[in-house]
């Protein structure tokens, strides 16, 4: 039985300041829901990133209600621990928070998996076995890379969306279930959708509530954060001497795409603390695969002759937005100044022009 995986690592708490935002979308809560979020439930998420304080705060608002939450991101973002956060925080926390991963589930496997069996379905089953959802009973189940999730265990799973019960393979007794659903998917699933790959009212069931996570490449500002806990972590999981980082080694490791996003960056640094002979971390210690990864060297930008610090602000501002497609807390995080702060410099500049 898939169960909640091993924690990937026990995150420092950088949240204990983030005020506490109601749920206020009217939705319908748990009885017993009367109990303020609690912040530590995000502790295991390194960040002190805009993009992620607008995540925060969506977790806090959905972790008291019902509905299903489809979490998005690319692989290596963290949707486990938003799941995990989801149910930590909710009035479902006593109750068990069970994980499975579709993509590590074969095709014939996936509707024993999760509704369970009866004793001969198929060969090899020689006992009842109890499924994924029946196993989360008053609790959590995280369906993870749900669009792996092939059409036909599709529809059966959107049956039990729609109707909380659940019919194990080759039973006849429908049983009721009682859990709150969240699932993640690294894949567009509205692309999947147009395509015929991806039932369409399954996609609706799911897409109640959405959590996009942003790529690390994103929230840049975090990478000194997650790289110093990191260093800190592995030093003390294989006793080592804690170490230092060179800043060279930091300039390179925040420039880097990291296209693993979280998973990979925090693998880089466990690489180069347990094969590092010195107490400072160097480019000496970055592992081949991610020195070959790494971006092409740009020669350094030179500004043309004429331009005021006004008209290179404005630029800066034009292109990163560009970059954004538009997006002004993106761009605002991209440029490190406050949403508030550029609404300004674009209201500065629709005046001027006027």
């Amino acid at each position: 039985m898939p169960a909640s995986t091993e924690n990937r690592g026990a995150f420092p708490t950088l949240t204990q300041d983030r005020k506490t935002l109601a749920p206020s979308d009217g939705l319908p809560r748990r009885q017993e829901d009367a109990r303020p979020f609690d912040d530590a439930v995000l502790s295991k998420i390194v960040s002190n990133s805009r993009l992620m304080e607008d995540v925060f705060q969506l977790v806090r608002q959905v972790a008291s209600v019902e509905s299903t939450v489809l979490v998005t991101g690319e692989s290596g973002t963290g949707k486990e621990l938003i799941a995990e956060a989801i149910h930590a925080g909710g009035p479902r926390a006593a109750g068990p928070c069970v994980t499975i991963n579709m993509a590590a589930v074969p095709e014939s496997l996936a509707e024993s998996q999760l509704f369970g069996h009866v004793k001969g379905a198929f060969t090899g089953a020689t006992a009842n076995r109890v499924g994924c959802f029946e196993a989360a009973k008053g609790g959590t189940i995280f369906i993870d890379e749900i669009g792996d999730l092939k059409p036909p265990s599709q529809a059966k799973l959107l049956r039990v969306l729609e109707n909380r019960v659940v019919t194990p393979v080759g039973g006849n007794v429908e049983r009721e279930v009682d859990v709150r659903v969240v699932a993640a998917t690294n894949r567009p699933l509205e692309h999947m959708v147009s395509s015929g790959d991806f039932r369409e009212d399954l996609y609706y069931r799911l897409n109640v509530v959405r959590i996009a996570l942003p790529p690390l490449r994103e929230r840049q500002g975090d990478i000194p954060l997650l790289v110093n806990y990191f260093v800190d972590h592995f030093c003390e999981r294989y006793a080592r001497t804690p170490m230092r980082v060179d800043a060279g080694l930091m300039e390179f490791l925040q420039a880097h795409r990291w296209s693993g996003n979280v998973r990979e960056l925090r693998n880089c640094v466990e690489s180069m603390v347990v094969l590092s002979n010195s107490d400072e971390l160097t480019m000496a210690d970055v592992p081949p695969t991610t020195r070959r990864s790494a971006r092409p060297h740009h020669p350094q930008f030179e500004l043309p002759d004429g331009f005021t610090l006004a008209e290179v602000t404005q630029a800066a501002i034009t292109q990163t937005l560009e970059r954004c497609d538009g997006n002004r807390t993106h761009a605002a995080n991209k440029l490190d100044i406050s949403v508030r702060t550029l609404q300004r410099k674009l209201a500065r500049r629709q005046a001027d022009a006027a």
